[in-house]
């Protein structure tokens, strides 16, 4: 039994109890056959760690892989199902339908209702809930009479988002015959970073950034939202479509706007747009000025020296920091000023020594059990993940029953997902899951008061023209 450390970075709270659902929806049938035989080849004969078990070491509790020297016959590699809906996707879930024509943002019900529908009922939804000498991935696939949804369940300790697009081209790799390079990181912590102690207090320990806590801090963040849950108790939570249309229009407008007030262009991406207009539908039951921290999740490979060209590809596991911005928000704070001290943030965090310090910060914050929430006693705090890059270059052709035609079209695929745990309140955060042809799929909640305005509030302005 091969014994593999796991590093720091991958058992933050709460990403160690949280596994990741994700839904791969295709316009198109998929070889079942071709699809468990190139898995059980992808894990058998090139990176096996997938078949590997998470374990807690018993002196200390920290997560370790305990893989196998050969996989026998008994062991389990995956755990895989599949049924066959008679139905066509719009008639089983009406709600994902492409939104073409609307030209305005569109709230639409929960992932819940399609998660429930994609996945089998069995499926741990946490890793605490998961069955003794539980496989890391579970696969599942649901054919409908149009279309194909790929599910897969992945514990947040073995990868993020990038690193199962990563897992899911290796396998389509493998399903075409090619060879997929050797997984990087397989036995050795290749994020290596400065040990926390070697930086002087004033470089880790940053107002409004990701630092260690003092001891009992955490309280007094915690008393910040109090008054959320007191005053507003109820969440609902929701899918929302962004027109893409709608999309470009507000990043040009708002692009101009700041490039005129603070004299050079912002460069605003499509996801700082939308991280601000959910955060301020997030507060729209909010009155006050607060001083509020905007986090965001941000890929590192091929922003570090060994996740570089080819590596990034073969790396599977977490490579994630999380710039912030705290800035003073009230009612009248335009998306755009929201979105440009978003992207000032990100830059300012993606620089090779501030990379560096997050990554020695994480690995500090972790082994004293503190979890990863950047927000000063008594802010308020709002996270967006933004998933779209991953998908990027993903196609299932490989593994359509036409697979061996020389040309066939491009499978259609947007992706859905949940990555949280069951009873975190889910108001606090949001993902922008992925982007298609039409615009933008995210998952949002709120108070059920901050609702009722958003609804009320599209239908004055439904182009945020005012936002």
């Amino acid at each position: 039994m091969d014994v593999i450390q796991i590093p720091f970075e991958n058992q933050i709270k709460p990403l160690h109890n949280i596994r990741t659902r994700t839904f791969f929806v295709l316009n198109d049938g998929l070889d079942e056959g071709l699809l468990k035989d190139g898995l059980d080849r992808l894990i058998r004969e090139h990176w096996r760690k997938l078949g590997s078990r998470i374990v807690h070491r018993p002196k200390d509790g920290r997560l370790e892989y305990h893989l196998p020297l050969a996989f026998d016959h008994k062991h389990e590699l995956y755990r895989w199902s599949s049924r066959n809906d008679h139905r066509s996707l719009s008639e089983a879930t009406p709600s994902l339908q492409a939104l073409a024509t609307e030209k305005t943002i569109s709230i639409l019900p929960s992932i819940s209702s399609v998660d429930e529908l994609f996945r089998p009922a069995d499926w741990p939804l946490e890793r605490k809930d998961e069955p003794p000498n539980a496989p890391l991935l579970f696969v599942h696939l649901t054919f409908f009479a149009d279309a194909t949804v790929v599910a897969i369940s992945c514990p947040h300790v073995l990868a993020d988002q990038f690193g199962l697009a990563n897992i899911v081209k290796a396998w389509l790799g493998v399903i075409e015959g090619k060879t997929p390079p050797p997984m990087v990181g397989h036995d050795e912590d290749v994020l290596a970073k400065r040990p926390y102690s070697d930086y002087p207090k004033r470089e880790v320990v940053r107002k409004g950034k990701m630092r260690v806590r003092r001891r009992g801090e955490y309280m007094f963040v915690l008393l910040g939202f109090m008054s959320e849950f007191v005053f507003h108790r109820r969440e609902e939570s929701h899918m929302v479509f962004f027109p893409l249309p709608l999309v470009n229009f507000l990043r040009a407008r708002h692009s101009k706007s700041l490039e005129e007030k603070y004299g050079t262009s912002p460069g605003l991406s499509s996801g700082d747009i939308i991280s601000a207009i959910l955060l301020k539908f997030s507060r729209m039951h909010d009155k006050k000025s607060r001083v509020m921290s905007l986090s965001q999740s941000a890929n590192l490979r091929n922003r570090v020296p060994a996740l570089s060209g080819n590596p990034a590809s073969a790396f599977v596991h977490n490579a994630l920091i999380f710039p912030n911005a705290r800035f003073p928000i009230n009612p009248s704070t335009s998306i755009g000023e929201i979105a440009y001290q978003n992207r000032k943030n990100v830059q300012e965090a993606l620089e090779q020594k501030n990379i560096e310090i997050d990554l020695a910060v994480i690995q500090e914050t972790t082994r004293r059990g503190q979890a990863i929430h950047t927000c000063e006693p008594f802010d308020r705090s709002y996270s967006v993940t933004n998933w779209c890059a991953a998908w990027r270059g993903l196609d299932f052709s490989a593994a359509t029953p036409r697979h061996e035609a020389k040309e066939q079209a491009k499978s259609s695929l947007f992706v859905l997902g949940h990555s949280n745990e069951t009873k975190t309140p889910a108001r606090f955060s949001s993902v922008i899951m992925c982007r298609t042809d039409e615009g933008f799929w995210c998952s949002f909640a709120a108070s059920t008061a901050a609702m009722t305005l958003i609804h009320e509030y599209l239908e004055k302005d439904p182009m945020l023209e005012k936002f």
